[in-house]
């Protein structure tokens, strides 16, 4: 496993992350036995995306004994809604849910607080007084938490984040599809210049890039801002997708998705497989065409 620096931070991250998403269906076992699996592969980057108590008792159990090994991100803007995810703007109400989420997970902090799934709507109000971004400094100061990022799905919304001075992460979608997005490659280079830690988000595009042999439609929020619909090619493979992204400059890790021990073991070929069985370039050129 190859470490790098996450932006200013002065964080070491494993350039392959676990992403908890898929974990919040799956039973109390498989999510222990997976990030047990995860920290023996020396992936250290944990993504805890939600504040649901089920989702969070789970993730508590496999990260007991572990806390320092691990880089923990925690995030603000959703609450637990009788069991599912709401995303909410409400102070009081994402404060209530973090200070919720470090008691079930029994730690005293996060290392990245994300603000999250912030839109074009949020982004007038993110950093002013009363904001998210006011409530998520109180945190810091109170020590529960060391840095600060957002998470976007919107090109426009990363740069201007990055632009800001405030934040010292960024989550944005990279993968195929957006090769030729817009604004993509002055994000990149942005976060590089800045020394924004760039944490990559949905390498796969949501899971549709493993859909081979199969017409998907990949939607705006799975790229950055470019809409796709295309037959996936039958031998794509989730290291070509990892190698990809881990190429691109300014890229601190990619955050990949998972809900078994075998969809983690597919992700980690990308550690051991020869240079050649994770070669992208035609895929590059298979996905460029179509995009707009």
């Amino acid at each position: 496993m190859i470490f790098k620096e996450l932006g200013n931070t002065g964080l070491k991250v494993s350039e392959i992350g676990l992403g908890t998403e898929y974990l919040f269906r799956e039973s109390k076992e498989t999510t222990i036995d997976v990030i047990n699996h995860a920290i023996k592969h020396k992936i250290n980057y944990v993504d805890i995306l939600f504040t649901v108590q089920n989702y969070l008792e789970k993730l508590a159990a496999g990260i007991k004994g572990h806390r320092d090994q691990l880089i923990i991100t925690g995030h603000l803007g959703t609450k637990d809604n009788e069991g599912r995810f709401q995303k909410t703007r409400n102070i009081e109400e994402c404060k209530k849910s973090f200070l919720k989420m470090l008691s079930i997970l029994e730690i005293d902090y996060v290392d990245i607080l994300n603000i999250q799934f912030v839109t074009l709507k949020d982004l007038p109000k993110l950093f002013n007084a009363g904001g998210l971004y006011e409530l998520a400094l109180s945190f810091q100061k109170e020590g529960k938490a060391k840095f600060i990022g957002i998470s976007t799905h919107n090109v426009s919304i990363a740069i201007q984040a990055v632009n800001s001075g405030k934040i010292d992460t960024i989550m944005f979608p990279i993968n195929f599809v957006n090769h030729n997005l817009s604004g993509r490659e002055e994000l990149l280079t942005t976060c590089l210049k800045k020394r924004i830690g760039l944490i990559a988000i949905k390498p796969f595009a949501g899971g549709k890039l493993l859909m081979r042999n199969q017409t998907v439609y990949i939607a705006k929020y799975q790229t950055g801002g470019i809409k796709l619909k295309k037959k996936i090619p039958r031998d794509l493979t989730p290291m070509q997708c990892i190698n990809y992204v881990n190429s691109l400059p300014g890229v601190s890790v990619v955050l990949t998705g998972v809900k078994s021990v075998e969809e983690l073991n597919e992700n980690l070929k990308y550690l051991t497989q020869k240079e050649k069985d994770r070669d992208f370039s035609s895929l590059i050129e298979f996905f460029k065409n179509d995009t707009n």
